[in-house]
């Protein structure tokens, strides 16, 4: 790439031109002649100026009057001119000169020193300023591609957030049509037992499915609010295990506390083991007692879920991790998948505890 510098050489005489050449000649310019305005006003249109250097005096049309021309257009403002004259006679002709914008005021016969360091700092100034020029289109490019690319991303992050909405709108679909399946399967079959199977299998089902509905509905898909959860957790489990409101009171005190797919699916399956076993053996032959479910955060990485009932207890001396009932075999497999510890209290009654890390608010 040619960088040298275009030095517009403006003078109706060509000696003139000859001896402003003679002295500017370098590799670092390139200079270009013309005897009148037009020819300069041409030049000007094809090249990039770095500065002119303009007679005052000239036919037709005077150094000044170019200048003016040359000031009052955008694209040639910014150029800076050097005038030439080869009478130097009022302290208004100065006036009148840089009044036309002119940078600098010099008299013929030229001082070829001055001449030639005017015009070098001319000629820096528009290097840098094209570097400049240079560099500010490569940062707009750049700022332009990463905007693109953000764009593109974001549009790539809202196709997979729509795709996770279609995804879980889907499996919960499904699942409650698992749940409908097993509750016509229980419908054919006259064995209590058999129906009872069918019946916990049935809420285990539900319990997934409200996670993904949670999902759906919260367009996040990232973490769940246990808390809200639990709310409309306790309310499935109530209308599948219908009691009088006065025997059995299911008491909730959940936070907001969010964790991730990882521990919110075990943790509502663990949820609904404890709970519906509470409800199914708490309160044998009809007594009266309550089942307290509380979810607390503990700083901004841990949370606690308690359940504790105020019924018959666990069996004396009972193992959980070698009981023989299917829902209390779940409980510590849940635990392990949460991630979590498990804490077994002494009675009266039950008291399960769940300690276990989250993402944070």
């Amino acid at each position: 790439m040619d960088e040298r510098a275009n030095i517009l050489l403006v003078d109706d005489k060509p000696q003139n031109l000859d001896v402003i050449e003679s002295i500017l000649d370098s590799p670092a310019y390139r200079l270009i002649r013309a005897q009148n305005a037009n020819q300069a006003l041409e030049a000007i249109l094809v090249h990039d100026i770095a500065a002119v250097v303009l007679d005052v005096e000239m036919p037709e049309m005077s150094g000044l009057e170019l200048a003016r021309i040359l000031k009052g257009r955008k694209k040639t403002q910014h150029i800076p001119i050097l005038f030439l004259t080869a009478q130097f006679r009022e302290d208004q002709d100065v006036i009148e000169g840089y009044g036309a914008g002119a940078v600098d005021y010099l008299t013929k016969p030229v001082n070829a020193q001055i001449l030639t360091s005017k015009v070098a700092v001319f000629a820096d100034l528009f290097r840098k300023t094209q570097a400049l020029a240079a560099a500010n289109r490569a940062l707009e490019f750049e700022v332009s591609e990463r905007r693109q690319a953000e764009e593109r991303i974001a549009a790539a992050l809202r196709e997979k957030e729509t795709l996770l909405k279609e995804i879980h709108h889907r499996v919960k679909n499904n699942l409650q049509v698992i749940s409908s399946l097993l509750d016509l399967q229980a419908g054919q079959t006259q064995d209590a037992a058999v129906r009872a199977v069918l019946a916990e299998s049935q809420g285990r089902v539900r319990v997934m499915a409200l996670i993904h509905q949670l999902l759906y509905e919260r367009n996040d898909f990232s973490r769940v609010d246990l808390g809200q959860y639990l709310e409309r957790l306790t309310h499935i489990v109530l209308n599948a295990y219908p009691v009088e409101p006065h025997r059995i009171a299911l008491k909730l005190d959940a936070a907001e506390v969010y964790v991730d797919l990882e521990r919110a699916m075990p943790c509502a399956l663990l949820v609904n083991e404890l709970v519906t076993n509470a409800f199914k053996h708490a309160f044998p032959g009809g007594r009266v007692g309550e089942i307290g479910l509380s979810l607390k955060a503990q700083g901004d990485r841990e949370a606690v879920l308690t359940l504790r009932d105020n019924g018959v207890g666990l069996p004396v001396g009972l193992d959980i991790n070698q009981a023989t009932s299917l829902g209390l075999q779940l409980v510590p497999l849940f635990v392990d998948q949460m991630h979590g510890s498990l804490c077994v209290g002494p009675g009266p009654g039950a008291c399960f505890e769940v300690r276990f890390a989250t993402n944070g608010g």
